[in-house]
């Protein structure tokens, strides 16, 4: 497990009403999370958080849902990822660690298999963990 450098908790909205199986939802695009490189991911539900940033209730399961994460090339580096496995709660307290890529947010998304546990304004919550360019620049010049 890499130590977190930088972390960032971004929320998915499901939207107004129940998303079908099969949808695929877009991430926001959150300026901070833009030119990094992404190095881990946690996904969370009712068990660790129960209201988001925002303001919404949390999913209550994460089975159901998968992740995509795609790179500045339009690469899908992460598949259909089952957001469960993403959880440290299910995990022993372990997050899923990568070699880092450029993330490219906005292209990136969660797709819904089954939506029989989810409802209409709920939010996945998921924690990036990332460098930047400076932070790679700040090492070297060291």
């Amino acid at each position: 497990m890499q130590p977190i450098q930088r972390s960032y908790l971004i929320e998915v909205n499901v939207g107004t009403t129940i998303p079908g199986n099969g949808v695929n939802i877009n991430f926001q695009d959150y300026p901070q999370l833009r030119n990094i490189y992404v190095t881990g991911v946690q996904t969370f539900d009712l068990q660790s958080i129960t209201i988001s940033p925002s303001g919404k209730a949390v999913v209550p399961t994460l089975t159901g849902a998968t992740v995509t994460l795609v790179d500045i090339f339009n690469q899908e580096i992460m598949r259909q990822y089952p957001a469960q496995d993403l959880s440290p709660y299910f995990n022993s307290g372990i997050y899923r660690d990568f070699k880092p890529f450029q993330l490219q947010l906005t292209k990136s998304f969660i797709t819904i298999l089954d939506n029989g546990t989810i409802n209409a304004n709920e939010s996945f919550m998921l924690n990036v963990f990332y460098y930047t360019q400076k932070d790679i620049q700040n090492v070297r010049n060291r």
